[in-house]
């Protein structure tokens, strides 16, 4: 809707004297903040008029089909008698008697019907063929936008300053493709939990991995079997029981009363890396079927949801270890590992820079070695060789994080590439001085953050002078930033999809915020009622007491259409969030508020991009810049309870004058 700066930036967008003349179709009418017949927003017609100018563009003028298309398909409009005069009637005769504007005649004919009826919210949409006509016509010719490899910066971070760069290994450096590598991990867990772990043959019948059916940042209730996404506050949005979803007042019943301290206290697991989203997509089937089928099976009836999730989580593991999935990616690692060009030119660029680069990573040396081939351009097996080493300075595997960074007692051992991975102990490591280490290789296994800290140099400053980039949001970010102080940056492979949604579905977010908006107009000429009413409770002399009954129903349907509004708003945020997932929405957002993941994000990565290549778009020079923080106090103009005091302060007085005045 729109306030003082919508209308400044109207003038300022739309090309041709058309908008000016539609503008004045609305003079005499109230001011922004008073109120029309029956309660109506003063900033309706204002709309109306901006449409019907629209309409009467020239093509040759080219309104901005934004705004156009924005005010058609929000579908908001009150049937009120005091509009239904010249400007409708101008609407009606523009479109019907302008043939240039064929496309407009068809997004704006359903905002006009209502405004022959009783006074009533309704909602509506464009339908495709109106918005086909609108791009036949040349009024969507913007171009498009999508996600360009942005590394986006939460915290400042001048790379002068850094004198070692790290990276992870898996969902890193090595992109994994989900439909032929998660679903070797969910196959296989599935299998050994009949034949190890005396679930029924019956769950193999239960449906095979989908991809796309779970997301990073949701966190796993073992003790309930449930799955839940949460906002920043910690507040419960989506809630499913196994496959089923849970109503807001289960959701409420469940979460409302919990704290950060008790998602905290072990009976909560976070789907951190996208290695966890084939256990959310088997622990939610299996509870399901437990719950259908406890009396069925015996083995079943003692399976508590804790322990149905403990069973995915070995059954995953046992895959990782023994060969069921690492086995299916040596022998053909370009059907498992997404192409990804960039990675050795942005790897070779950062060590000729005079940092050091090292690789830090979980897998051990077998595997590593051959991700690592495949990265170089080495698949097959007969071309591995140990070339992509000179992409470091230092290796270290099977680096049990978080364990890692946190317990300064694990042991490092030295491997032996050229001797079958043969492993030495490195008793020394942190006496001998690092050139004498690393001069006898620079291949390691586990140990701890000291001996990285100590075999990259002793001029080098842990913490601020050494970035570590990772997928991980807890092993790679969160514990490296709490424990040690390193700067961070986490690789996030959703973000592509969904910055491109955001822009392309641009219209419909402001769709959004307008219905928003009107809400908080709506709002506000409730509370004004109240406030009348409220005013005068104890004051037998107040102005407003002859007139009350007629506010009292004033207000009951301001009310009401304020419930109707809400459903709205909470329509139009539902199919805005389906763009992006049909059950969990945004990976970002929860609602209109950030997630808990976004929380994380911004609280512990100093930069966060789509893929690790894009490190190589920019120098490693580079200066990361953040942006400026907002707070509700910093947009002050922009805060409904602003507008509202505003309103009190002008409004409440006169109000109060002109119902003297009539009982007068």
């Amino acid at each position: 809707l729109a306030n003082k700066r919508q209308e400044r930036s109207w003038h300022r967008r739309a090309r041709g004297p058309s908008v000016m003349k539609g503008l004045a179709a609305a003079r005499g009418f109230p001011r922004r903040g008073q109120r029309l017949h029956s309660g109506i927003p003063a900033t309706v017609p204002i709309l109306l008029a901006y449409a019907a100018a629209s309409a009467s563009a020239a093509p040759s003028q080219h309104v901005n089909r934004g705004h156009l298309r924005s005010f058609a398909e929000t579908g908001a409009a009150f049937a009120c008698p005091p509009l239904a005069g010249s400007l409708m009637n101008r609407m009606q005769t523009l479109l019907r008697s302008d043939a240039r504007c064929k496309a407009p005649r068809k997004a704006l004919a359903p905002l006009l019907a209502p405004m022959r009826g009783v006074r009533t919210f309704h909602t509506m949409s464009v339908d495709q063929e109106a918005t086909e006509s609108m791009a036949v016509d040349g009024m969507m010719d913007e171009p498009s936008k999508q996600y360009a490899g942005e590394i986006l910066c939460n915290r400042a971070l001048n790379m002068k300053r850094i004198k070692a760069i790290g990276f992870d290994m898996d969902y890193t450096l090595a992109q994994y493709i989900p439909e032929t590598f998660e679903i070797l991990a969910h196959r296989g867990a599935m299998e050994k939990l009949v034949k190890h772990m005396g679930y029924p043959k019956e769950i193999l019948n239960l449906p095979d991995y989908n991809p796309t059916s779970y997301q990073r940042g949701l966190i796993i209730d073992k003790a309930r079997g449930n799955i839940i996404k949460m906002d920043r506050h910690m507040y419960c949005k989506i809630a499913f029981h196994g496959t089923t979803p849970l109503a807001k007042g289960e959701r409420s019943n469940l979460y409302a009363s919990l704290n950060q301290k008790d998602y905290s206290a072990g009976k909560f697991a976070n789907i951190d890396t996208l290695f966890s989203l084939p256990d959310a997509f088997m622990f939610a089937h299996l509870v399901t079927f437990v719950d259908e089928n406890r009396e069925t099976y015996e083995q079943l009836q003692s399976k508590s949801y804790e322990q149905i999730y403990k069973d995915v989580r070995k059954a995953v593991d046992l895959c990782h270890r023994d060969g069921v999935i690492k086995d299916r990616v040596a022998e053909d690692p370009g059907k498992y590992i997404q192409s990804e060009p960039g990675i050795i030119q942005m790897l070779k660029r950062y060590k000729s820079s005079g940092r050091k680069v090292f690789l830090l990573t979980n897998s051990l040396w077998d595997y590593t070695n051959v991700v690592m081939n495949h990265i170089n351009g080495n698949s097959k097996l007969e071309d591995r060789n140990l070339d992509w080493l000179d992409l470091f300075d230092l290796v270290i595997v099977g680096a049990c994080k978080p364990s890692f960074l946190e317990d300064e007692y694990l042991s490092l051992f030295r491997i032996h590439p050229n001797d079958g991975g043969r492993l030495s102990n490195m008793d020394n490591a942190l006496f001998d001085p690092p050139e004498v280490s690393l001069a006898s290789g620079k291949v390691f296994q586990g140990g701890n953050y000291q001996h990285l800290h100590y075999l990259l140099g002793p001029t080098l400053v842990a913490g601020e002078q050494l970035i570590y980039v990772g997928d991980h949001m807890f092993s790679d970010v969160i514990r490296g930033k709490r424990s040690l102080g390193w700067r961070t940056a986490l690789v996030v492979p959703e973000l592509e999809s969904e910055v491109d949604v955001v822009l392309h579905e641009s219209v419909r977010r402001k769709r959004v915020m307008d219905v928003r908006e009107l809400r908080d107009e709506l709002d506000e000429w409730v509370d004004k009622l109240s406030m009348l009413l409220v005013s005068c409770e104890d004051d037998e002399n107040c102005a407003v007491g002859p007139r009350r009954d007629q506010i009292d129903t004033e207000l009951l349907k301001a009310q009401n259409e304020l419930d109707q509004i809400k459903t709205a708003f909470s329509g139009e945020l539902r199919e805005y969030h389906e763009k992006f997932h049909p059950i969990w929405g945004q990976v970002f957002k929860a609602g209109y508020q950030n997630s808990r993941f976004a929380q994380q994000v911004q609280t512990y990565s100093c930069l966060y991009t789509s893929k690790v290549s894009n490190l190589g778009l920019v120098s490693p020079e580079m200066n990361f810049r953040t942006q400026e923080d907002l707070m509700p106090h910093d947009r002050l103009e922009d805060t409904p309870i602003r507008r509202i005091i505003r309103a009190r302060a002008k409004d409440i007085v006169q109000s109060l004058g002109d119902v003297g005045a009539d009982s007068g």
